[in-house]
């Protein structure tokens, strides 16, 4: 008992008022920590589930996307067979009919006249036809593939077109939309560079990415001053969708070359 005295004087007098720390209120400040904590792991357990549940949410809705974008594309198939076996079968034969009574010699002249007028106009309707299946998805192009299906639109074309190249064969999606930026450049040139313009359809693969340059000797055109046109635009919709590029270089008296550039993966087996 006599040490006491001993302890304050080794402490020193400036600390012996100074409040001691009580150490048994170390388990309570543990536990407030371990409250705080799980509170915390608490909230991100919950963020991290309501996040789980929107991917999986994503996810649903693309699985049924990709049924819908399915479905849509039979539909096409079936619309595209009921055109083809039907319409445009029903024209053939009904044009047959009246070239085979215009060859009739008991046909009068003045009724075979007309009969040449409706089988014209039965004509111009067949063309139509072909033309409305053909911007669905010809049939050359599910087939064989971007460069059969461009050879073909080039022989119809009003203008002289030359394609040159080759492409492996492509998903459904890359093929469709250079198709028909093709077709639509070539449709383009017809309209503003005059029939007399020849194109140069060129098509080059390499490494997973393909690049298509359309060349025409036509009249050409100021970009500066001359808006962008419906055609060019559609060009640019397709191509952009799928991540890719379109460059147009013009100057008037010396043609138009638009490039396409995008990403050509290969075909899946089937």
């Amino acid at each position: 008992m006599g040490g006491q005295p001993k302890l304050q004087t080794a402490i020193g007098p400036h600390v012996q008022n100074e409040a001691i720390p009580d150490v048994r209120s170390a388990p309570e400040q543990r536990v407030r920590l371990s409250r705080s904590d799980k509170t915390r792991f608490e909230g991100q357990a919950h963020h991290r589930s309501a996040v789980s549940d929107q991917v999986a949410a994503v996810q649903a809705r693309n699985c049924e996307l990709a049924i819908e974008v399915e479905q849509l594309r039979g539909e096409r198939r079936r619309l595209e067979r009921d055109l083809h076996d039907g319409v445009q079968s029903e024209l053939v034969a009904l044009m047959v009919e009246l070239a085979l009574v215009q060859q009739d010699p008991d046909t009068p002249p003045g009724l075979a006249g007309m009969l040449a007028g409706l089988e014209a106009r039965t004509q111009a309707t067949l063309d139509s036809v072909r033309n409305v299946v053909g911007g669905i998805f010809p049939p050359l192009l599910a087939d064989f593939g971007v460069q059969a299906a461009l050879r073909a639109r080039a022989a119809r074309a009003p203008t002289a077109v030359s394609v040159r190249g080759t492409v492996p064969r492509s998903t459904e999606e890359a093929e469709e939309a250079v198709y028909f930026a093709c077709s639509e450049a070539i449709q383009n040139v017809a309209k503003h560079a005059g029939r007399q313009a020849q194109v140069t359809l060129r098509l080059h693969h390499d490494r997973g990415s393909l690049a298509v340059r359309i060349e025409d000797d036509g009249s050409g055109f100021d970009r500066v001053h001359t808006p962008e046109g419906t055609g060019l635009r559609n060009i640019r919709d397709r191509i952009q969708h799928l991540g890719g590029t379109v460059e147009v270089t013009s100057t008037p008296g010396h043609g138009t070359v638009l490039i396409i550039f995008l990403r050509w993966p290969p075909r899946a087996d089937r």
